[in-house]
């Protein structure tokens, strides 16, 4: 009877596990997205009505490979740089005070990091989605 109780507790568990890892953490990025957008003026970094996304990313980063099949698969025009090949682009992410990538410019939005629902937020906050 108690190995009965073990296993249904067991099978709860791992349920909620697999429930709260596939889904808990898209949650919480939905709930704090708009705080992961630091509003700002970034027209000095080529940001304008024409070009209005850039990406800094590496070759090595997952999260910018992420972040530009997203782009990419929406069918949304962007502007990607390399840190790692392009002085000035490394210039300007440390001037953002870059310590994650990728960091996304949207017209008057940072997101560091690839953040989904932020990115997604931004953008069609600004008719781009």
């Amino acid at each position: 009877m108690n190995i009965i109780k073990y296993l249904a507790l067991f099978s709860v568990t791992l349920g909620l596990g697999w429930f709260g890892g596939t889904y808990g953490l898209q949650a919480v990025q939905n709930i704090f997205a708009c705080q992961q957008i630091e509003k700002g003026d970034y027209a000095v970094y080529g940001i304008n009505d024409e070009t209005p996304v850039k990406l800094y990313t590496t070759q090595w980063c997952p999260f910018c490979k992420k972040a530009t099949e997203y782009l990419v698969n929406r069918k949304v025009e962007f502007i990607k740089v390399d840190i790692e090949k392009n002085p000035e682009a490394l210039k300007e992410f440390e001037a953002l005070e870059g310590e994650v990538l990728p960091i996304i410019l949207v017209s008057d939005g940072l997101i560091r990091g690839f953040n989904e629902a932020a990115l997604e937020s931004q953008l069609k906050s600004k008719n781009l989605l």
